[in-house]
């Protein structure tokens, strides 16, 4: 299974708010991939804690011959097409898509690691892959999505609606 994380914090110029930045990548990440899941989407708080806007984000399942780092350039194209600026880690950002996990592909590069190297402590990441599949697993810990989230219970999430594309 291929999982893309999709999250916003800012508005945009284009599509305004974080919601509608997060519905637009999808629909252009269509164009692109055969998208065959889309999490619901949710409301949550920055990680590392700071006084930053919340973030809305989701996971959507893709279908693709690429190579995960064909896939991870044509995400940083799209970054760019919302204007996205990368200064410092964990800051604010119109739109923001990580290539989570290819397959069960461990993979270490200077440009990319797979499985992300932080996915397992995000409920934000991990609660999304629970609606996609929950039984979905960890290629490094060899653990479920389901088993994963429970261990990120003080995570403050929100489920903000299903969304049917």
């Amino acid at each position: 299974m291929i999982l893309v994380a999709i999250g916003s914090n800012l508005e945009s110029k284009q599509f305004g708010a974080p919601y509608k930045n997060c519905l637009e990548a999808i629909k252009l990440i269509k164009r692109q991939f055969d998208v065959k899941k889309v999490s619901d989407f949710y409301k949550t708080e920055p990680i590392p804690k700071s006084s930053q806007p919340w973030f809305v984000n989701a996971v959507i399942e893709i279908i693709t011959e690429y190579e995960p780092k064909k896939i991870l350039t044509e995400l940083l194209v799209l970054e760019k097409y919302f204007k996205r600026e990368r200064k410092n880690k964990n800051e604010p950002r119109v739109i923001d898509l990580d290539l989570i996990s290819y397959n069960e592909i461990i993979m270490n590069t200077n440009s990319l690691i797979l499985p992300h190297p932080r996915m397992h402590t995000r409920k934000f990441v991990i609660k999304p892959i629970c609606d996609i599949d929950p039984l979905w697993r960890h290629p490094l810990l060899n653990k479920t999505a389901e088993d994963l989230l429970k261990k990120l219970a003080n995570q403050r999430i929100s489920n903000i609606n299903q969304v049917n594309l």
